[in-house]
């Protein structure tokens, strides 16, 4: 029999059995979605998380290029220039660098500052709080009154109240200079280490702050804004980021303009991009697996129909064969019709998985992402579910005893 009367036959045999076909499907459709839907939000995360840690807007990776001083406690942060206009030169001149620029600085609502009382000087953290919710051991909070009219009033911690004037509580009323500006204690409060230093950030639990200003004080006499020395370079997209970059390094260290101050060099965010995919595919591998389980249910279901096709089509079989059909011709007809019912439910699982995707991202901060890989990988699977599963039913079709049918 022509290959081509074999399809027709496949097809016209499935289609008079629509519903058990379509039943038998199911299982398919089911795996085949299941996997897709879950490939396709894994690659979505991977893009999203590799756009976040290494490309600009433009697509270009990038690498932060960033100092480190060999005494940070003595190293003057707010007046280093670790970056002149030398070093970013030669920076952006080297192949396969597009652009250099410092990275965005922005305001803090806290920051070190030089404490004196007496003659005891202490560098400790010193800011404003929107939400003062501390506890007040004695005295007084800052008002909005004291923060519109720039009022030099202080809320003391009990432990820098300790360190300056060797008590935590009755100095009230005392007074501290902060870089040289002369303030009054008005309040003190309980440090614990309880609340955080500034908005979503929870740096108090390891360095709270040691006095607390009115915030239109701080922003006028002592706001600064946090160090900006980090550099960003943006790299063309076929250029060796690692390679450039520890090109870059080795000559900062050996002509920068701070290169006897600490050391030059570079974050690279490829290899935390590549650690965060690397675990998140292990998970995504692993979920897809066990939703693989499906599939060789569904094709245990599969070989269960071919077998029950097998066993009502005997007389078929015997006429077929009596009239000079093959044993391969018997055999290849069962087979395409199991790799057609495999295939045709890969195909829709494959549709529905997008669609379910795409569904279950637009309640996700990050799209599915669908590749042409996916597609041919999800009927080759289905092609081969189709193989395994139906090639011993069409071999028990086409071994059947003319004679023993025909009696």
């Amino acid at each position: 029999m022509k290959f081509q009367e074999l399809i027709k036959s496949s097809f016209t045999t499935l289609r008079m059995n629509g519903r058990r076909t379509f039943l038998t499907m199911i299982g398919i459709i089911i795996g085949i979605s299941s996997v897709i839907t879950i490939m396709s939000l894994g690659n979505g995360f991977s893009k999203e998380a590799s756009q976040m840690l290494v490309q600009d807007e433009q697509g270009r990776p990038s690498i932060t290029f960033y100092f480190q001083p060999n005494n940070p406690e003595a190293f003057d942060f707010d007046k280093a220039d670790p970056f002149t206009g030398k070093e970013l030169t030669m920076m952006a001149n080297h192949p396969g660098v597009d652009e250099v620029k410092f990275k965005e600085t922005t305001e803090t609502p806290f920051g070190y500052q030089d404490v004196k009382a007496g003659k005891i000087i202490n560098n400790v953290n010193v800011g404003y709080k929107e939400d003062f919710s501390l506890p007040l051991l004695e005295g007084r909070k800052l008002t909005d009154a004291d923060s519109e009219g720039r009022k030099r009033y202080a809320l003391s911690s009990d432990v820098q109240s300790e360190v300056l004037f060797g008590s935590s509580l009755g100095t009230v009323g005392r007074i501290v200079h902060i870089d040289g500006h002369a303030y009054t204690i008005v309040g003190i409060y309980q440090e614990g280490g309880a609340e955080t230093v500034g908005e979503g950030l929870n740096l108090a639990t390891y360095d709270p702050l040691a006095l607390i200003l009115p915030e239109g004080t701080y922003k006028t006499y002592h706001e600064k804004r946090s160090w900006t020395t980090d550099v960003n370079a943006y790299f063309n997209e076929d250029a060796n980021l690692k390679t450039i970059s520890q090109d870059i390094v080795n000559e900062l260290n050996r002509s920068g303009n701070y290169k006897s101050q600490g050391v030059y060099d570079f974050f690279d965010t490829t290899e935390v991009l590549q650690q965060v995919s690397s675990t998140f595919n292990m998970i995504t591998y692993f979920v897809a697996a066990v939703a693989a389980i499906s599939l060789f249910i569904a094709g245990v279901g599969v070989m269960n129909m071919m077998y029950i096709s097998v066993s009502e089509r005997i007389q078929e079989i015997g006429i077929r064969r009596s009239m000079g059909a093959t044993k391969k011709s018997i055999q290849n007809q069962f087979l395409l019709e199991g790799i057609a019912i495999t295939s045709i439910g890969g195909v829709i699982g494959y549709f529905l998985g997008m669609g379910l995707a795409k569904a279950i991202s637009l309640a996700l901060p990050f799209n599915s992402s669908f590749d042409w890989k996916t597609a041919v990988v999800s009927v080759l699977i289905s092609v081969i579910i189709g193989i395994v599963f139906s090639v011993f039913p069409a071999r028990s079709a086409a071994n059947k005893n003319v004679v023993d049918i025909l009696r």
